[in-house]
């Protein structure tokens, strides 16, 4: 998200100290399967059968605009977030989550839809709409959300030349929560959720 001065730092965005050098890559065999490691894993650094980029939380240093923080963007979408202040963006009167969608989504918002961007709060969206010239170049919906659900991820997939060694293959690309051998190669940056039950905002 690119922001203009003065506006909030947006919760998902990475601060210049909070980026860690990819840390020595390996294959290694879990449960049946070859799976992506780091040569130092824990058993936390693996969610969705998948491994994750590994990135600080100090929240010091330059900010990067254009870039996401892995860790709290997975956690705005798994606990429906705003990514600019990262508070509930659930209205507590109603039970939905404000969401902010592509312009594509008014014309059928009876589909569930696939998105890797979090949540915004009702409180932050014009401030969003306003900052971020992503957004107001996809002359997006903002909408309510009944109901979300994991289904895949963002990553980097990888996998070995003819010496052995660890190679990127892709770059940033999708990967479904039920591609099994992909994720086995992938090193996971966002969460990709299905949003249900669309509605326009204002409308409950």
């Amino acid at each position: 998200m690119t922001v203009a001065v003065g506006l909030v730092k947006p919760y998902i965005t990475p601060y210049a100290e909070e980026s860690l050098d990819l840390p020595p890559l390996a294959f290694e065999w879990a449960d049946g399967a070859t799976r992506l490691t780091y040569r130092d894993a824990l058993p936390q650094e693996w969610m969705f059968g998948a491994l994750w980029a590994r990135c600080g939380t100090a929240r010091a240093g330059k900010i990067q605009w254009n870039m996401v923080h892995t860790l709290r963007q997975r956690r705005c979408m798994l606990r429906g977030l705003c990514r600019v202040c990262g508070k509930s963006a659930t209205d507590p009167a109603t039970g939905r989550v404000s969401w902010i969608m592509p312009a594509a989504v008014a014309g059928d918002l009876r589909s569930p839809w696939p998105t890797a961007h979090p949540p915004t709060c009702a409180a932050h969206v014009d401030e969003a709409l306003t900052a971020c010239p992503y957004l107001r170049r996809e002359k997006p919906v903002v909408c309510t959300v009944g109901d979300y659900t994991p289904t895949g991820v963002l990553a980097n997939l990888y996998g070995q030349d003819d010496g052995g060694r660890v190679v990127k293959t892709h770059h940033q690309v999708p990967v479904r929560l039920d591609e099994h051998p992909l994720l086995g190669r992938a090193l996971a940056t966002q969460l990709i959720v299905q949003v249900t039950d669309l509605r326009p905002a204002g409308r409950g």
